[in-house]
């Protein structure tokens, strides 16, 4: 589990815009090399070894307003999922996009095979509290993923997989995990 500081992904949206323009984007690529190893993604290749998931907590901040991103790679599967609690003031697909090239760009992923999902949180009443809702969905997420939260991304248990065969989309899986609604795989 790793978790970047607050600069990262300003660093990075700005690194792949430069990469957009292919007049820069050489220059860009050492840049987003060097930020990849920023987060110690260097230690994927013995997890996956070990076929452990990997998973990046990325707070992300714009527009005067914090968000969260997790990304989850695990073997061939790379989910990137949005958690916002003021919805619409974040561009959540330029943040899939600026996620996936620094991923597919400096890893072996394929970005077709990048799955993205935004998930369904409790939404803020006022403007200004947005910090501490990124910050409990940071530390709730967190203490699952502690706890066993990619447990929905295995194989085993029929019952456990019929659920998430129930569960038509990304957004909605997180959020049930997060509240811990879906029962525990058998063991």
């Amino acid at each position: 589990m790793f978790y970047v500081n607050t600069f990262w992904f300003t660093k990075a949206n700005e690194l792949v815009a430069r990469y957009d323009k292919k007049n820069h984007a050489k220059e860009a690529m050492i840049k987003i090399t060097r930020l990849r190893k920023s987060i110690c993604l260097e230690i994927r290749d013995e997890d996956m070894q070990k076929s452990l998931p990997v998973w990046i907590f990325v707070p992300i901040h714009g527009n005067n307003h914090w968000s969260l991103a997790i990304i989850r790679i695990h073997n061939d599967v790379t989910m990137l999922a949005h958690l916002d609690s003021f919805r619409g003031t974040h561009d959540q697909e330029a943040i899939f996009h600026v996620l996936r090239t620094i991923l597919c760009l400096t890893m072996p992923i394929d970005p077709t095979l990048v799955q993205t999902g935004i998930m369904n949180v409790e939404q803020q009443q006022d403007g200004h509290s947005c910090g501490k809702y990124m910050l409990q969905m940071l530390v709730g997420a967190g203490k699952k993923e502690s706890e066993g939260l990619d447990r929905c991304f295995r194989e085993e248990g029929l019952r456990y997989r019929a659920t998430l065969e129930q569960v038509q989309s990304f957004d909605m899986l997180f959020p049930m995990y997060l509240s811990g609604k879906l029962p525990s795989p058998p063991m």
